[in-house]
């Protein structure tokens, strides 16, 4: 092709990456991988986030009123959807952070870190213990 030697003119995609060992990862980068599906990785990270709140909040989760801490006592802020999903989320983008070390993509785009955020409420009131 008449190319400096090191050039990569071919863009390949990395099919079936997900649970591919680091090494793999970094070797098939430096073969010319510019792509690689992570589909898997991320449906896993968000069902493990609903897993691992349902293990924690597991007698809590039995019925509306009642738990380890009385009869009598409700459970609504733990069978809230909205807390399960974003413990659901919160899973994710760890993962995706992950993904994005793995992959060498941190920083990559002259972006910078992030701020913080400034449009957002703070913690609500009555929300799940950490």
């Amino acid at each position: 092709l008449g190319l400096p030697e090191g050039s990569k003119p071919v863009k390949f995609v990395f099919h079936g990456g997900s649970g591919s060992d680091l090494k793999d990862i970094r070797e098939a980068i430096d073969y010319g991988v510019i792509k690689m599906n992570i589909d898997t990785d991320t449906q896993w990270s968000y069902w493990s986030g609903i897993k691992e709140f349902e293990a924690k909040y597991h007698d809590y989760l039995q019925g509306q009123m009642g738990n380890p801490e009385g009869k009598d006592k409700p459970n609504k802020k733990f069978y809230d959807p909205r807390a399960m999903l974003r413990s659901a989320e919160l899973r994710t983008v760890a993962r995706l952070q992950t993904c994005f070390e793995d992959l060498n993509c941190v920083q990559v785009c002259g972006l910078g870190a992030p701020g913080t955020p400034e449009n957002v409420l703070g913690p609500r009131r009555g929300s799940l213990p950490a």
